[in-house]
């Protein structure tokens, strides 16, 4: 099949070294759009069920189609290894690809099987399949006390959920998980990495830009490297430099964050515990804010009473922070040694505790 190249420019990303500034360095993406294709959807609807909807992945609005007698089948017109997702209105709901290996897919909405379809599919299917099986069992324990089948439960899902990009390399499965379902941002930086290979097939399909994007913004703050110079303003208005505190001795946490970001709210007081446990000990940590409103930070600092130094230029997603260590969500941590190294970003709250107890029960 004939396939159209267009080369997009993503990003000038210009990377600044803690001593000077490097040269700047370009990356394009170069996605792969592939020619459009009939592609015919048929199969039978849970019960109850009249109409289905149909949408692609990312969104763009739902159409309907009819079911008559419990079945349907339509045909749509879509780009090759396009993620598109249908629903019955009633228990059935499934993301299927198109294929050409045959150009059709039969489902089941009463099961969420696919029933006929490319092997792509097929696959595609039994990794939902056991993911939704995992996550019916996780409801049954959501309002358990002891969370250690839940727990349990949501590492096997994780597990699935990374088996199903891992073993897929050859073909674009992977675009789901990392793209489309928004998991990329999840993984550790030595992970992802795993997954971010020009030769990959699924490396240029139209919606890897975005995690392209992302993962080269990370490559800014993978550990091994020098920190880079910042320079921004307290809440007083006086202006920073980390090179003031980085490099003298001390080991350095960066805690992007924000007041109108809820994860960050709710990982405060884990900080605090951090904070409490190690500032004596030779941890400083460096609240950087994407706020926007000045108010709204301040306000943030006082209710939480987060005592240690806060820096913000109050330009939200635009920050100097944001593109200098390549932040593209929050919360994010990088931890500085006091050498001035990056020693390690993107950790969650536990593996963050376990990292801080190794370096300072080693001291």
């Amino acid at each position: 099949m004939k396939q159209t190249i267009i080369t997009v420019l993503l990003a000038l990303v210009t990377m600044a070294g803690c001593k000077q500034e490097t040269k700047e360095q370009e990356h394009v993406f170069v996605p792969v759009v592939n020619d459009t294709i009939d592609f015919v959807i048929e199969g039978t609807a849970s019960e109850g069920s009249d109409t289905i909807y149909f949408d692609e992945r990312p969104y763009v609005g739902y159409k309907e189609y009819p079911v008559e007698d419990g079945k349907f089948r339509f045909c749509v017109r879509q780009p090759l290894h396009k993620f598109l997702q249908i629903e019955d209105g009633e228990n059935g709901w499934m993301v299927i690809i198109v294929d050409s290996m045959p150009a059709r897919i039969t489902v089941d909405f009463r099961t969420n099987k696919v029933v006929e379809g490319s092997p792509l599919n097929l696959r595609f299917n039994q990794y939902r399949l056991a993911m939704d099986s995992i996550e019916h069992e996780m409801e049954q324990h959501m309002e358990d006390e002891d969370r250690t089948i839940y727990d349990s439960l949501d590492q096997k899902y994780k597990d699935v959920e990374w088996k199903s990009v891992i073993e897929n390399f050859d073909n674009v499965i992977p675009v789901y998980v990392l793209s489309l379902n928004g998991q990329a941002v999840m993984y550790a930086p030595e992970k992802l990495a795993e997954c971010m290979n020009e030769e990959y097939a699924f490396a240029h399909h139209p919606d890897m830009e975005k995690v392209w994007k992302y993962y080269w913004a990370m490559e800014k703050r993978l550990p091994g490297q020098d920190y880079h110079e910042l320079e921004l303003p307290d809440t007083t208005g006086t202006v920073h430099r980390l090179s003031e505190y980085v490099g003298q001795g001390n080991y350095v946490l960066l805690d992007f964050w924000a007041s109108w970001c809820g994860p960050c709210m709710g990982s405060m007081p884990m900080m605090k515990e951090i904070h409490n446990s190690y500032a004596s000990k030779g941890l400083q940590i460096i609240g950087i804010s994407f706020d926007s409103e000045r108010d709204k930070w301040l306000s943030a600092i006082k209710r939480l009473e987060l005592p240690w130094l806060q820096l913000s230029d109050l330009k939200g997603w635009d920050s100097a922070g944001s593109d200098i260590y390549g932040v593209r969500a929050i919360p994010e941590i990088v931890l500085i040694d006091p050498d001035g190294k990056i020693i390690a970003t993107g950790l969650r709250e536990e593996e963050l505790k376990a990292k801080l107890a190794g370096i300072f029960n080693e001291k």
